[in-house]
């Protein structure tokens, strides 16, 4: 099975050129440190997007599996874990207030989904 996971965010006012230079900086770290089941894709600049309210930028994991959520989940809570301790740093160029835009999304390979034409 494969999934794409979507996180949208904004970061904050003054913050773009620190938030590109952590993530050219830590890119190889995040792609070692994605949890088991989980491989980071990348991190993402909309350069241009119908979605008014998703933010500017986009985090994008590839999930081998609903499992991958949970243990995503687990390890983000760890606070040992290399991928707890990149999240947490990256936070500090995402802007939390509520009004910002954000997304969260999870996206499923068509070939593995389940899909029907209702009966007429």
């Amino acid at each position: 099975m494969k999934f794409i996971q979507e996180f949208g965010y904004t970061v904050k006012v003054g913050q773009e050129e620190a938030h590109q230079k952590w993530v050219l900086e830590n890119d190889e770290r995040l792609r070692k440190a994605a949890p088991p089941g989980s491989k980071y894709i990348g991190t993402f600049i909309a350069v241009y997007s119908s979605e008014k309210h998703a933010g500017g930028y986009r985090v994008l994991l590839e999930l081998d599996s609903y499992g991958a959520l949970d243990v995503g989940a687990a390890t983000t809570k760890d606070p040992n874990s290399e991928w707890s301790k990149l999240v947490v740093e990256s936070s500090k160029f995402t802007d939390t207030d509520w009004n910002m835009p954000w997304s969260n999304e999870l996206l499923k390979n068509v070939v593995d989904a389940t899909i029907w034409d209702p009966k007429t």
